[in-house]
């Protein structure tokens, strides 16, 4: 009898022992799989907006619907949208997300926005790699079609197994959708050299549109101790610094043109950053350097008081500093001259004047001011600058667009400007300043795009006038 009760309880102990592991097992295997399914909603228009009509859980996000509608009397087979969220557990490594679409999709992971097609198109894929960490990550897929063909389709792959991120040996290049370098960027990647003419084409076509589009470059490189010169050619806008200074700014929509700047470096590792943007047109950023001198000068002295410079616009704004950030002393008049203290920006773009019985910057391009010496002439200043006086700018001041169903938003004050965008009835903008006419203001929308619209059209929140001029 003992003995059967001794088999007893060692077959109880195995029995137990298996199902211990069994729970265990399907815990584990849970704490890896967050969600086996996607969680899909449904809308009848385009911008996922209102109650969905339709809600439910989804074994996989590989639909090529055709013409046909995703559930036929509830959804509509044109003109739907819908969203997939889903929590995923991945092993630590780099993954490529490959997304196809017909017409537009996004996707976010972790809520970072990682492929944005947001626009009506035909068939196409697009991918990106992410370096995840093990755990459960977030995925979420937003999608639209307006008409014809509706796909929608998601899926991942790791590449080579469990990954570091990769180092960026070159230039960190990062890639962004829109012209103000904001969000995430669409691409990142490892550029040998900043030398690029794109022309009417995009840098990724798989990633990137041909316009509207901006770039951000950074790097650190040694150098020997020395006063060096740094060119870049840009259609459109670039800015650029070294040694945490900017020393270049052309942040504006032109045609190729060069642009030059000098520093000097004390020698070693210095940080390099470049910031790019294209509108429309061509598209071309190039940068290239050389020293100058073998050691750091002093700043050369002031040419004779004789140089002299007479305002050629109908308002000149008089500057603490050189460059629209630093506050505006007061205003010059057309046909007003000044004299020159004998400096100017590296970039030609702002000189310095006798005011006051100290100094101050003004506009030194030709259609702003002429002089009777050449501004490259001058000497590049080094010093600082005593006061930047901040920007002048009237807190709170908006306009809202009126008479009209839509009102152009141009790259500069005038018809003759290229349009970045035309903009709705009712929109509200904000007011940065104004031409010397006061014919047209500057204003930034909400998306963050700055550009000049025609001041008749817009209902402001103040008087025109009292808004500082602005280039």
């Amino acid at each position: 009898m003992k003995i059967e009760n001794f088999k007893f309880r060692i077959l109880l102990g195995v029995i137990l022992l298996l199902l211990i592991i069994v729970v265990w097992g399907s815990m584990a295997t849970v704490s890896q799989a967050a969600d086996s399914s996607w969680s899909a909603e449904y809308w009848n228009n385009i911008t996922l907006t209102g109650s969905p009509v339709l809600q439910r859980t989804e074994a996989n996000l590989n639909y090529s619907w055709g013409s046909a509608s995703p559930a036929p009397g509830i959804v509509n087979s044109d003109n739907f949208s819908a969203r997939w969220r889903r929590s995923v557990y991945f092993p630590s490594g780099s993954y490529r997300f490959t997304a196809t679409m017909d017409d537009g999709l996004r996707v976010w992971v972790d809520g970072v926005l990682i492929i944005d097609s947001w626009w009506d198109s035909q068939v196409h894929s697009l991918t990106s790699d992410v370096y995840l960490y093990a755990g459960d990550h977030q995925i979420e897929v937003q999608y639209y079609d307006v008409g014809g063909q509706a796909v929608a389709q998601l899926s991942w792959a790791a590449l080579g197994g469990i990954t570091t991120p990769v180092p960026y040996t070159n230039w960190k290049g990062e890639y962004f959708n829109n012209m103000n370098l904001s969000g995430s960027p669409a691409l990142v990647r490892d550029d040998a050299a900043i030398n690029f003419n794109w022309g009417s084409g995009s840098p990724d076509w798989t990633v990137l549109p041909a316009d509207q589009f901006s770039v951000r470059w950074t790097r650190s490189l040694a150098f020997n101790s020395g006063r060096y010169r740094f060119t870049i050619t840009s259609d459109d806008g670039a800015r650029l610094w070294v040694n945490n200074q900017q020393i270049i700014n052309a942040w504006s929509d032109h045609p190729s043109q060069t642009y030059s700047g000098e520093i000097d470096l004390p020698g070693g590792s210095v940080p390099i950053k470049l910031e790019y943007y294209e509108n429309v047109g061509g598209a071309q950023i190039q940068l290239s350097w050389m020293q100058v001198t073998a050691v750091p000068q002093p700043t050369p002295p002031p040419v004779s008081t004789s140089a002299t410079g007479v305002v050629q616009t109908g308002r000149l704004n008089v500057r603490y500093g050189p460059g629209m950030q630093y506050g505006i002393i007061t205003q010059l008049t057309q046909g007003q001259t000044v004299s020159l203290a004998g400096y100017r920006s590296a970039d030609n773009h702002w000189v310095m004047i006798n005011w006051g019985g100290s100094t101050a910057w003004v506009s030194g391009l030709p259609a702003y001011l002429s002089t009777n010496v050449p501004v490259s002439s001058l000497a590049v200043w080094q010093g600082t600058v005593p006061d930047t006086g901040g920007p002048t700018l009237p807190t709170s001041a908006t306009g809202r667009v009126a008479n009209c169903y839509y009102l152009n938003l141009r790259t500069g004050p005038g018809v003759n400007y290229y349009i970045i965008k035309s903009v709705p009835a009712g929109a509200v903008v904000t007011l940065l300043g104004r031409n010397t006419t006061s014919t047209w203001a500057k204003v930034r929308l909400t998306d963050g795009t700055v550009g000049w619209m025609n001041a008749g059209y817009l209902i402001k929140s103040l008087s025109i006038n009292s808004l500082p001029v602005v280039n």
